[in-house]
């Protein structure tokens, strides 16, 4: 299956999903997987999400990544900042924003 959507950028989890073109749920358990093991052997201390892509995909994404960093984030575009949704690291904080 082609996950050419899936974008790993450093620290960064891009979804670079057309408009025009949507996934299927079929592809989210290989994505998990996929996110999993790259983030388990590159680690950091922020793990961040951006682009188009449905809900479910960021739920099971931020829920797959949230214990293989101490914080995760995720890009609001209307204030083009990054903001902290979970985070096991008091020097992180829920609500947290985090320039782009």
């Amino acid at each position: 299956m082609n996950l050419d959507w899936l974008i790993f950028d450093g620290n960064t989890i891009k979804f670079e999903i057309p408009p025009t073109k949507s996934i299927t749920y079929e592809e989210l358990p290989i994505a998990v997987e996929e996110v999993f093991k790259h983030y388990s052997e590159n680690k950091f201390d922020i793990i961040k999400i951006t682009g188009r892509a449905p809900i479910w995909l960021y739920s099971a994404i931020v829920h797959a990544t949230a214990h293989l960093a101490k914080a995760i984030a995720v890009y609001d575009a209307i204030n083009g900042k990054y903001i902290i949704v979970t985070s096991h690291n008091p020097k992180y904080k829920i609500g947290q924003t985090l320039e782009q």
